[in-house]
């Protein structure tokens, strides 16, 4: 009973940080999975990108999906245009439809073909990293993939317990991990 007790407190110590990968590798291109208004993944791209981590960036964004009636890959498409510095004429929007990343990630190697990538670099939240990364990898495994964690405190943290959202935010991405490994893999080997 000890130890069922034990295994059980040492899961759910674990059960975030189960879910962050973080082990970015230098790529021929980096890729932010949909930012979701999450300025934190664009941020970590650029910083990646002045780290020589990649050549390229390519924003992957929806175009049926609104901002306060505005497209979200249009709005992307004016952050790219008014990027200076290193990543001036490097960044680029990878236009999407859908909000899953299994479609998410099927349509981004339109994208990714463009630019003959052999290696990708995925950025995007730190709990969404591990199913992340099985996807694209699983859906697209001509490519070598690595990915880098985008921490948002108000969003997630491994200490799930300590706040509301943290714990909301770990239940439901176990929810689509389960799913994941569960449903959508084994759809993606059929297609």
């Amino acid at each position: 009973m000890v130890c069922i007790v034990a295994t059980g407190a040492l899961w759910l110590w674990g059960a975030a940080r189960f879910l962050i990968v973080n082990a970015p590798t230098s790529s021929d291109i980096i890729v932010v999975v949909a930012a979701k208004n999450n300025g934190g993944r664009v941020r970590k791209a650029l910083g990646l990108f002045q780290q020589g981590y990649g050549k390229q960036i390519l924003f992957d964004e929806n175009t049926d999906l609104q901002v306060y009636g505005f497209v979200r890959a249009q709005l992307a498409e004016e952050f790219v245009a008014h990027i200076s510095g290193t990543a001036a004429g490097k960044a680029h929007v990878c236009p999407i439809r859908g909000d899953s990343t299994f479609e998410e990630a099927a349509q981004v190697d339109k994208c990714v073909s463009q630019y003959d990538a052999r290696s990708v670099l995925l950025v995007t939240s730190d709990y969404h990293t591990r199913r992340a990364l099985a996807t694209f990898k699983r859906i697209l495994p001509r490519y070598q993939w690595s990915v880098a964690a985008s921490e948002d405190s108000a969003e997630f943290g491994k200490n799930w317990w300590e706040h509301r959202e943290w714990a909301k935010q770990t239940v439901t991405e176990w929810s689509k991990f389960i799913w994941w490994e569960a449903v959508d893999q084994w759809r993606a080997a059929r297609t």
